[in-house]
């Protein structure tokens, strides 16, 4: 328990030290020069380079030769190693001449001398209290900053959560409707193309009834994944859109730049070789895919409009035959 003491009264100063000796206060720096208790408390330091000398929990302070005492207890009010400490100022004058002064300047306590035994006990006891209190209340406040950090990096990880699908690891639809909304805004101001790809696999009602639920699971996965690998840039999104649909938003993205992505994506899928004996189109798992592309700065069509178009692109394609990309060339304009 540290306590400073500052008085120039050579016998005031002893009194008071050998009152907290009793009172079993063994930590007491005792000052009868003011600039001696800066300077070691580097009160006239940056406090970039001020290092606690000591540990300080009470200052007792004579403010008797006025403004400069003053300054001192508003000096240590600045400082970010003693702003909490309980300063007890004191005076030879009147209580109505120096309390003003000292609660003005900071000081949490006075009392007017000559030194009353049982009024400085008192005194001491609730600044001590009162330090207690402080770094109670403190620790209680970097507790609530800490739970709400941890509460705000847990809604964070639930809100990426709720935008993933469970099954693929990929976004989900709501993360995709979210992207699309931001891409077609940011067309509109930038200007232009966007591209949007609906995807189905052929034919899955079928694999999910020969091989089971558990390897149609599987075959998501691994075609959600197949079709990832394809994409190259940070801005282009494959989500699943539903069931056994995919979505890919590819800004900057024309229809004719699309084309030889739509082929990769395919051998993709060929790549994976998954048998699918009940397709009608081939041995092993193909896709279908619907495109449509526009310049929504140029074009008077809303993002809805355009996904219409991508899935009647998708549409044509499993009308045409399935296994196979179209490209939307009906691109109506609506107000």
């Amino acid at each position: 328990m540290g306590v400073l003491v500052v008085d120039p009264n050579e016998v005031d100063l002893k009194i008071i030290c050998d009152l907290l000796h009793q009172w079993g206060y063994h930590e007491i720096y005792a000052f009868n020069c003011l600039d001696a208790a800066e300077e070691k408390l580097m009160l006239h330091h940056s406090d970039r380079v001020m290092q606690a000398v000591f540990a300080i929990d009470i200052a007792i302070i004579d403010v008797t030769g006025g403004i400069p005492c003053y300054r001192m207890i508003e000096r240590m009010r600045q400082s970010y190693l003693y702003q909490d400490v309980p300063v007890i100022a004191m005076s030879e004058h009147s209580r109505a001449e120096g309390m003003s002064s000292s609660f003005a300047y900071g000081a949490s306590d006075f009392f007017s001398k000559p030194i009353e035994e049982y009024e400085l006990k008192a005194r001491v006891r609730a600044g001590i209290r009162l330090k207690y209190e402080i770094e109670r209340r403190k620790a209680r406040e970097r507790e609530l900053i800490e739970a709400t950090n941890q509460l705000s990096d847990l809604n964070e990880v639930l809100s990426n959560l709720s935008l993933i699908d469970s099954l693929t690891g990929i976004p989900n639809r709501r993360c995709f409707d979210n992207t699309v909304d931001q891409e077609w805004r940011r067309a509109v101001r930038q200007g232009g193309h966007i591209t949007f790809v609906m995807i189905d696999i052929d034919f899955f009602k079928q694999f999910n009834d020969t091989y089971g639920h558990q390897m149609g699971d599987k075959c998501l996965v691994d075609v959600a994944k197949a079709i990832k690998s394809q994409l190259r840039r940070p801005g282009d999104l494959l989500a699943r859109y539903g069931g056994e649909e995919f979505a890919i938003v590819l800004p900057h993205t024309s229809a004719a730049q699309t084309e030889g992505l739509c082929q990769s994506i395919q051998e993709a899928i060929k790549g994976l070789m998954i048998p699918h004996e009940s397709s009608k189109v081939d041995n092993h798992i193909s896709i279908s895919m619907g495109i449509a592309s526009a310049q929504p700065s140029a074009q008077l069509l809303s993002a809805e409009a355009l996904l219409k178009e991508a899935d009647s692109a998708l549409y044509e394609a499993k009308a045409n035959g399935r296994n196979r990309f179209v490209i939307s060339k009906d691109l109506k304009t609506t107000a």
